[in-house]
């Protein structure tokens, strides 16, 4: 009996210097060391043709790929730790609030992305700021609008007393010589501003976005006409605020309104229309609509 005991304590102290053992190994290994990336921003740069229009952005996110791998998703600007030492490749790509809102983050879909191969040192810090060179191959202009040319691509509707004019009072330009500009005027309630022409505009589900800067002291909607022989479907998408700051100045912003689904589930349509619609607001007293760099744009 003695002895089985003795061989009990014995097996039972043999396994408890091996636990021990292993936990000394495990406290003995060596922490990686990361190297640091910052990013500060990512700007766009357009071919000065304006082929693509204006370089203006409101890129929110950097969705960073390291050798083919995400990396992760940084709102900027950002700093990150990467486990990585060396020669690395690296993607970053432009995320942007889907609809101006702040819980859909998407990689933009039409942005080029920018490619390198830097080098990581353990406890550094990479400061990078991309400059993505354009739209990717194959993306489609169906609208550009800069106010800069002769005319515009936007007029008032049957329904609307208001109507779209441009501006270049330096006070209310965003860049360039003009911009546009609507008002609800007295003696009316509402505006109602849509593109001149129809667009043919691709279904079954590919990419189309809206892409615009604009200047608004109350709410405006954006929505899709679309034709369908003598029939014309009306559809509301977003509801924009107003961009007036904490001191009660009206300032310029971006939106990337995706249109995909609206399009695509018009199946019998032959063409699209974009409008833009405002009704006068309680307290408002004068309505201003300022708009920028109006971009249709799909594959």
């Amino acid at each position: 009996m003695d002895r089985n005991l003795r061989k009990i304590k014995f097996l039972f102290l043999f396994f408890l210097l091996v636990l021990l053992q292993e936990a000394c190994n495990t406290f003995d290994k060596k922490e990686p060391i990361p190297a640091y990336i910052r990013i500060t921003g990512i700007d766009l740069k357009t071919p000065a043709d304006n082929s693509q229009g204006s370089s203006s952005t409101n890129i929110s996110d950097a969705w960073v790929y390291i050798n083919d791998n995400l990396q992760g998703i940084y709102p900027l600007p950002t700093r990150f730790p990467v486990l990585l030492s060396g020669r690395a490749k690296i993607s970053i790509r432009s995320g942007i609030l889907q609809n101006g809102i702040d819980a859909t983050r998407i990689d933009y879909p039409f942005y080029n992305a920018w490619d390198t191969t830097i080098e990581l040192k353990e406890r550094e810090i990479l400061s990078l700021k991309p400059r993505i060179l354009g739209y990717k191959s194959g993306a489609v202009f169906h609208l550009n609008e800069d106010f800069e040319g002769l005319g515009m691509n936007f007029e008032k509707t049957t329904s609307s007393t208001n109507d779209i004019y441009k501006t270049s009072n330096s006070s209310s330009v965003f860049e360039g010589n003009n911009c546009g500009k609507f008002e609800i005027l007295n003696g009316s309630i509402d505006v109602t501003i849509a593109t001149t022409k129809l667009y043919v505009l691709p279904k079954q589900g590919a990419n189309v976005f809206l892409e615009l800067n604009y200047n608004i002291n109350q709410p405006m909607q954006i929505g899709v006409l679309a034709q369908n022989g003598a029939q014309i479907n009306q559809t509301s998408l977003i509801g924009l605020r107003a961009t007036t700051n904490e001191n009660g100045i009206s300032v310029w912003k971006k939106v990337y309104v995706d249109l995909t689904q609206a399009i695509s589930s018009q199946t019998l349509a032959t063409g699209y229309k974009i409008y833009f619609y405002a009704k006068q607001e309680d307290g408002i007293n004068n309505p201003l609509f300022l708009i920028d760099n109006v971009k249709l744009v799909s594959f």
